[in-house]
């Protein structure tokens, strides 16, 4: 990955500065370009919001791939050459975080708990649905469990502390769908470097426990729902004695409090000690993520408890200047959390820091639309909308 670290905290601070009052009409230059007539006109019209996506995804399918891989490449030089607000910090992130950019991992196949190990004396077998079986997607839907779209091409694993590769991040079709989206080129690397960053790693084995699939009482497992997805959405869900034992065994290695069947009156006591094992990696998993996403989005899709307080995450990146290095010690252990949590609040009171944190939202909202603008233009100027 060919990439240049240029990004400062200083530059990051008077780019915040430059920003205010950034409006979505770029300064388009001649960039050099192989397709003959796709010439650049110096007083085009820039006006990337008449285009709907359905065209755009219209136009680009009826693209041969060696044309979509010339625009995808085409975009991501001029993401770099106009020096977009996201593209300054990802590197800013690429160069905070390039220790850790070597610790990749395969995405691993979908696991499962081993009920003959976990429950002998009650081995229901797993019967394991892939993720895109429709009971599965009726499951995530009653969970209230939603992917973001595109899929990322990088999400990191909290179960190894890797970042892991799940797709070609270059490949001209999800590039395309990322600018539609209004994600920058390498967003995706981007922010899961960032929950890597922010993952302590003291709670490795709890994260790992709650990773296999959760399953029902007859054995039907949900590929692509984790047992961490279950126990987070909210809902009513099963809890058969092979997935809860096994949390037990893997966490604690205890094998001798609780064993299968579990007696009835037995249950309540085994599922408040799981439950307080997921409490401690929640906090600390959904913080992380809910920041990793606003470093980006000022509207990123999270769950409840910071879908509704998306502002205090622009104050905290905001007070560390988008600096990475000094945000990871401020972060709260999970006995911590509460008082953490309304510190921030409280931070409302600062002045200064409510209008730094406003140009950041400024500058992130605008940038969705900016990036969407310069696949629009790279487009047109292809030749691929003509008059559209």
């Amino acid at each position: 990955m060919r990439t240049s670290y240029s990004c400062t905290e200083t530059s990051l601070r008077r780019y915040h500065l430059l920003i205010t009052g950034l409006v979505i009409v770029a300064s388009l230059g001649l960039v050099p370009h192989g397709k003959a007539g796709a010439s650049f006109k110096k007083n085009a019209p820039f006006a990337p919001q008449d285009v709907s996506d359905s065209t755009l995804r219209q136009a680009w399918k009826t693209l041969p791939m060696e044309d979509r891989g010339e625009i995808a490449a085409w975009y991501r030089a001029e993401c770099d050459r106009r020096k977009t607000f996201s593209r300054q910090l990802e590197r800013h992130v690429f160069h905070s975080l390039k220790k850790a950019r070597g610790d990749w991992g395969a995405v691993l196949p979908i696991a499962v708990y081993d009920a003959a190990k976990h429950a002998p004396a009650q081995p229901i077998l797993r019967k394991l649905l892939g993720p895109d079986n429709p009971k599965v997607q009726a499951e995530r839907k009653r969970m209230g469990l939603r992917s973001l779209q595109p899929t990322p091409a990088w999400t990191y694993d909290w179960t190894r502390g890797f970042v892991q590769q799940s797709k070609d991040p270059f490949a001209p079709d999800h590039l395309f769908e990322l600018a539609l989206a209004g994600r920058s080129p390498e967003q995706d690397l981007a922010v899961a470097l960032i929950e890597q960053f922010l993952d302590l790693g003291t709670l490795r084995g709890v994260h790992k426990a709650f990773g296999p699939t959760y399953a029902s009482r007859t054995g039907t497992a949900y590929g692509g729902i984790s047992l961490y997805d279950a126990w987070g959405s909210g809902v009513k869900i099963e809890m058969p004695d092979v997935e809860c034992l096994a949390i037990l065994h893997e966490v604690d290695d205890d094998w001798k409090s609780f064993t299968a069947p579990v007696p009835g009156n037995r249950q309540a006591p085994l599922y408040k000690r799981i439950g307080e094992m997921f409490h401690q990696i929640r906090r600390e998993r959904s913080l992380a993520q809910a920041l990793a996403l606003s470093y980006f989005d000022v509207e990123p899709e999270l769950e409840e408890t910071y879908a509704s307080a998306k502002d205090r995450l622009q104050l905290f990146w905001a007070q560390h200047d988008s600096a990475l290095d000094v945000s990871k010690g401020t972060l709260p252990a999970s006995e911590e959390w509460d008082a953490w949590w309304e510190g921030l609040a409280k931070l409302q009171d600062d002045e200064d820091l409510m209008e730094r944190a406003a140009e950041r939202r400024m500058a992130v909202r605008t940038e969705g639309a900016r990036l969407r603008g310069i696949m629009v233009w790279v487009m047109r100027e292809w030749g691929a909308l003509e008059n559209k």
